[in-house]
């Protein structure tokens, strides 16, 4: 049976280790959780832009949709928060050029979004991850 003076000595001490684990265990996990929200916003962006790239090339006029796209790229990439810098845009077509389009055409835009570690120096070039989307388009016969 336990004396009463080794109880009173060990008082206190479960707050302490529950404040240090806290520290320990809680803090890096809310970080990871906020990296993780982060790559999922910018697999949506990615997603979204790729599709309205590849829609305003189709829809586009000769000889600016490559700047259109690249247009609303960065409008649809701003809608989710992601920096302008940070994205990639590669536009193929089935013919070669998407300068001139012939109907049943397809054209193909693939975005590429790198994902920096949250709350470091803007300067740092630290994303080690990259997610990116593919989106296909048809133009219209008519």
């Amino acid at each position: 049976m336990p004396i009463a003076s080794d109880v009173r000595d060990e008082r206190g001490s479960a707050t302490v280790e529950f404040l240090g684990l806290t520290l320990v265990l809680l803090i890096p996990v809310v970080y990871l959780m906020i990296y993780v929200s982060q790559v999922q916003a910018a697999a949506f962006a990615s997603v979204a832009a790729a599709d309205q790239a590849a829609k305003v090339v189709v829809s586009g006029t000769e000889g600016r949709s490559a700047a259109q796209a690249h247009a609303a790229v960065r409008l649809t990439l701003a809608d989710f928060g992601i920096d302008y810098g940070a994205y990639e845009l590669d536009l193929g077509c089935s013919a070669g050029d998407c300068v001139s389009l012939d109907p049943g055409e397809v054209v193909q835009a693939r975005v590429d979004v790198e994902v920096p570690i949250p709350l470091t120096p803007a300067d740092w070039s630290l994303a080690p991850v990259t997610v990116g989307s593919d989106a296909r388009q048809a133009v219209p016969r008519f």
